[in-house]
């Protein structure tokens, strides 16, 4: 039998609420698992230890959320100087942790070092904190600007999730593209599938929500535009309100009448409310993939977006797209169609649906694990 490959994950983002990166990973290295444990040992760095068991998000989430939130209210240089103490701290434990592995994979922020002989394989997802720093907490812009070039000349080969994300990395960071692989990310077909029309009923009733509805599933980063969708309800007329799901770090929640705000939803809740929205609505300007847009369509929703960065990658020719992202009065027309034309949703239920089974956690498992390979000359 062929000799393991010993590969260490950095696993902290796993401990984060599950979106992003967190998503990302679980989803990744959960079918690495079910494939490939004949030919990977895997071991998980949850900051102070390795274990082969993959780490779990936040046990109580209103704690972690106020963590969070604390912590982003910290003068600059003070929350700077506590994570630049904290990565010191944890680079310092993975570097002797590291040296019983063959490869490393990173898709946080940057790599740790590691010995010499650990080849390097860097998930860098997009550049916003480079692209749009003034959308980011200022201390995470500088600690990004620190390393992230000097850690990135230590990798041996990179993985991103779409072409536009590649050309960001050879544009800003002067990656060459022989060094890049993109790989798509998917959606957990376990999870994200049609909900029938009881199981959407019970848990609208449940959270005591409205059954007609336009949904939006993000941060309030303000790169994905949220504050564009209330204003076009109002200029169409709609009294239709939008449902908003998703740790709202950046959101101000005030001055609108028609949102409902809905925080962090896990993944069975989630798939519930794509499956009965009247549309998914996701007006972002950057996104290195833009896993809703996947998530919804697989679930049967519609999917309006704009064709800013990798979106057009992800959805094809199967969302429905905005003229211009922060056009309301363009949007207000969408929205006003999707509400009153059932046969128009229809379309774009099948076309969506049809698009979702492109993509799966499969494939980018048998991608990935090939890079690995390849990093090590196997």
């Amino acid at each position: 039998m062929a000799k393991k490959i010993k590969i260490i994950v950095n696993g902290i983002p796993l401990k984060n609420v599950s979106t992003g990166i967190s998503r990302y990973m679980r989803c990744l290295y959960t079918e690495l698992e079910n494939k490939y444990s004949d030919r990977l040992e895997i071991g998980y760095f949850d900051g102070r230890n390795v274990s082969p068991k993959m780490p779990g998000g936040p046990e109580d989430l209103k704690q972690w959320s106020r963590h969070v939130e604390m912590f982003w209210k910290l003068p600059v240089y003070v929350a700077l100087l506590l994570r630049l103490g904290v990565h010191v701290q944890r680079e310092r434990v993975f570097r002797k942790q590291a040296k019983n592995y063959h490869l490393y994979h990173e898709a946080g922020f940057f790599p740790f070092l590691v010995p010499p002989h650990v080849r390097t394989v860097f998930t860098l997802h997009d550049l916003s904190v480079l692209r749009f720093p003034e959308h980011h907490p200022r201390e995470r812009v500088l600690y990004y600007r620190l390393f992230l070039r000097n850690r990135c000349r230590k990798v041996n080969h990179f993985l991103t999730v779409s072409r536009f994300s590649q050309q960001e990395m050879k544009m800003y960071l002067e990656i060459p593209f022989d060094k890049i692989t993109v790989i798509y990310e998917a959606h957990d077909e376990k999870v994200f599938y049609p909900r029938p029309h009881r199981e959407i009923e019970d848990v609208l009733a449940l959270r005591g929500l409205p059954k007609k509805y336009f949904l939006f599933v993000g941060s309030g980063d303000p790169r994905k535009n949220l504050d564009v969708i209330p204003e076009a309800l109002e200029r169409a007329g709609l009294k239709v309100p939008l449902l908003v799901a998703g740790w709202q770090g950046w959101t101000n929640k005030g001055g609108w009448d028609n949102v409902i705000f809905l925080n962090y939803m896990d993944d069975n809740d989630l798939a519930t409310l794509y499956s009965g929205a009247l549309a998914l609505i996701f007006p972002s300007t950057y996104e290195g993939f833009g896993l809703p847009l996947l998530e919804a369509m697989a679930c049967g929703c519609p999917a309006v977006t704009t064709r800013e960065a990798s979106l057009p990658e992800v959805a094809g020719d199967s969302a429905i797209y905005m003229k211009d992202p922060r056009d309301v009065e363009d949007l207000a027309g969408i929205l006003e169609t999707l509400a009153k034309k059932s046969a128009f949703r229809e379309k774009f239920t099948k076309k969506g649906l049809a698009r979702a089974d492109e993509f799966s956690w499969k494939k980018t498992a048998d991608a990935t694990m090939q890079v690995f390979e390849n990093a090590l000359g196997s």
